[in-house]
């Protein structure tokens, strides 16, 4: 099963290692997060974790 690396702040895929990998760090094209931690979901999970962000967005929108 394929896993998919998320970057932890803005969710998105366009990941890839800092410094060549050297230094063991992850860097996020999106937002430029840098570190050692990421989300590495399957394809259904990382669907799941986008819906679940879109639902959240609708319900603020509706408290306002």
């Amino acid at each position: 099963m394929k896993k998919i690396l998320v970057c932890p702040v803005c969710k998105s895929t366009d990941i890839t290692l800092d410094t060549g990998g050297i230094t063991g760090k992850y860097m996020c094209k999106n937002c430029g997060y840098i570190g050692s931690v990421v989300l590495e979901l399957t394809e259904g999970e990382y669907r799941e974790l986008v819906e679940g962000k879109k639902l959240e967005r609708e319900a603020e929108k509706k408290e306002r």
